[in-house]
């Protein structure tokens, strides 16, 4: 049994599911490094001498102490770069990639590693070309979503629309709500829906930004903040349209949700989230295209057949048979 020691700096539901996963078939310790004084924690030490694998997210600065502990304990290293620390989006000022010393640190954390799992081939492309990483060490595992529950009473849609994702100064251009917003006020007699935690650019509670867009919002878009997971299927279940016109996306965990629960979703043509939905929805180029889409959305009829091959394709046994592979698990 492989014995993990898994490394992360904030917790999230798709890092909640990758630890699930491995404490399936290995042993596991886990450190949340969240202040700068977590950087020099004892367990860190304690826990390189008892593990054979290290498994971090992302290639940034909480990864540096263990990065430099290992010339000395040579453990096999494997980081998960699936978002920020890859990226180099100068237009809206987004990514670790965009050249001086984040740029550097980065490149240097990555080259370390023994192997890099990127969680979609636009992330892929993102670690080769801007981390400058080979190809023969770069190995895809797409993230992974929980199996939808879906009944009968579940397959009568509404017609809304919906948005996930944290809401902040850097998301907000990065996740495409002004977009959103633009979008709401062409059609105010649809009701919009805006889910996702209220904080600060560095992940803090704070409510300066959603009460300036509150400002700035139409009637028809709601802003329920961070809700239950119970709370956010029920959302799922009922929209008929899910809408992300992000500008950047690794992955889009929210987007595989919502087509899991039949939401047509209308996506920007933008990095990972094309090869996402496949032939499961709409992607546009720009905002007449978007408006067209949700058009013709709103008046179709939802097909509630769900598609075995897309749910497969995200599954958490996928996602483990991934983990197993490059971990040498039989």
């Amino acid at each position: 049994m492989p014995k993990i020691f898994y490394l992360i700096a904030g917790e999230t539901q798709f890092k909640r599911t990758d630890e699930k996963i491995l404490r399936s078939f290995a042993s596991l310790k886990k450190i949340n490094c969240q202040h700068i004084t977590d950087y020099f924690n004892i367990k860190i030490f304690l826990n390189m001498i008892w593990c054979d694998t290290i498994i971090m997210w992302f290639a940034s600065k909480h990864s540096i102490p263990v990065v430099l502990l290992n010339y000395f304990f040579q453990r096999k290293l494997i980081i998960i770069a699936g978002g920020f620390d890859v990226a180099k989006l100068r237009q809206i000022n987004y990514g670790g990639m965009q050249g001086g010393y984040r740029t550097n640190i980065g490149r240097w954390i990555l080259n370390k590693a023994n192997k890099v799992i990127a969680v979609s081939k636009s992330n892929k492309n993102e670690i080769i070309q801007n981390g400058r990483i080979h190809n023969s060490k770069v190995e895809l595992i797409y993230n992974c979503i929980e199996p939808p529950l879906i009944e009968k009473s579940d397959l009568e849609k509404k017609n809304q629309i919906l948005t996930v994702g944290e809401l902040n100064e850097e998301t907000y251009l990065r996740k495409g709500l002004d977009r959103f917003i633009e979008i709401a006020r062409i059609f105010p007699e649809i009701k919009f829906y805006h889910i996702g935690k209220w904080t600060d650019k560095n992940g803090n509670e704070s409510k300066k930004k959603i009460e300036e867009l509150i400002s700035i919002s139409p009637l028809n878009i709601t802003y329920l903040g961070y809700v239950s997971r119970k709370t956010l299927i029920n959302y799922y279940k009922e929209s008929k349209i899910y809408l992300q016109l992000s500008r950047h996306e690794a992955f889009g965990v929210s987007v595989v949700e919502a087509i899991s629960y039949n939401c047509i979703p209308i996506v920007s043509n933008a990095f990972a989230l094309p090869e996402l939905i496949d032939e499961d929805g709409y992607v546009v180029d720009n905002m007449s295209q978007a408006i067209k889409k949700i058009k013709k959305t709103i008046k179709s009829k939802i097909d509630n057949q769900q598609s075995y091959r897309f749910i497969k394709k995200y599954s958490i046994e996928s996602r483990s048979a991934g983990f197993k592979k490059i971990l040498n698990v039989i």
